[in-house]
């Protein structure tokens, strides 16, 4: 998701911080604000991604044993915990660290805590604008790993983690738009997807809490040990202080 200006208002309203309300009907033909260069970037950089796992997908059927079908599916699944990890890594830092005109990070902070903010804009945006960017992120490290890794099961794991980093911020829109595919619905509903009850949980309150936003499967294990809190206190304790204090 994009950032195009910082909310005046600090407070979201009361009626968009419920699991129904906090949901929107998605818009078509809306026109993207931003560089044509950036747009191209964007698309190549899908391309891309979408090329490196139809590849990974395929080295993993050449070279998995006849046997390692069940085992493979398993690496898939965790590949996607390991992506749901990163995903509230990511969020995590953003609305915590940082400042919205640092640089080069800063449209990246902005556009995290514009969502505390504006949680319906990133229903406003269409499907390039909503994920070029993760692919422009990750391709590259995907394209290195790729080079390197060979055994079936780590690829699996690889095109686990890939899979579920490319789908992030398509499947966070979907968990704040009111109309969704009906297939969508069934994986929201199957926890395959993130939903718009177990998002809502986020932006209630402080935005402390279920940070992971791909298939949201690590935040009941990360918000029960408090793992979160626990690396904002090893950073204190080598200076790092948060910079958002106004949650």
């Amino acid at each position: 998701m994009r950032s195009h200006g910082l909310a005046t208002s600090s407070t979201p309203k009361s009626d968009e911080l419920d699991a129904t309300s906090h949901a929107s009907t998605e818009r078509s033909g809306r026109s993207y604000s931003y560089a044509p260069s950036h747009r191209v970037l964007e698309i190549v950089a899908m391309i891309a991604g979408t090329t490196m796992l139809l590849i990974t997908l395929a080295a993993v059927v050449r070279v998995l044993p006849s046997s390692g079908a069940g085992k493979a599916l398993l690496f898939v699944a965790l590949g996607l915990c390991l992506a749901d990890l990163i995903s509230g890594l990511v969020h995590w830092a953003a609305d915590t660290y940082g400042s919205e005109t640092m640089p080069v990070f800063g449209g990246f902070v902005r556009t995290f805590r514009e969502h505390h903010v504006l949680p319906l804009k990133i229903t406003q945006h269409d499907f390039v604008e909503t994920n070029g960017d993760v692919f422009i992120f990750s391709s590259p490290v995907y394209f290195v790993l790729l080079l390197f890794v060979e055994d079936p099961f780590a690829l699996s794991t690889i095109f686990g983690v890939f899979l579920g980093s490319y789908t992030n911020s398509q499947i966070h829109k979907w968990a704040h738009l009111a109309k969704r595919p009906l297939w969508v619905t069934a994986l929201q509903r199957t926890r395959l997807f993130l939903s718009a009850d177990h998002h809502s949980l986020h932006h209630r309150g402080a935005h402390k809490t279920h940070y992971c936003i791909t298939t949201g499967w690590m935040n009941s294990l990360l918000d029960s040990v408090r793992f979160f809190r626990a690396l904002e206190w090893l950073l204190l304790r080598v200076g790092i202080r948060r910079t958002n204090i106004a949650e």
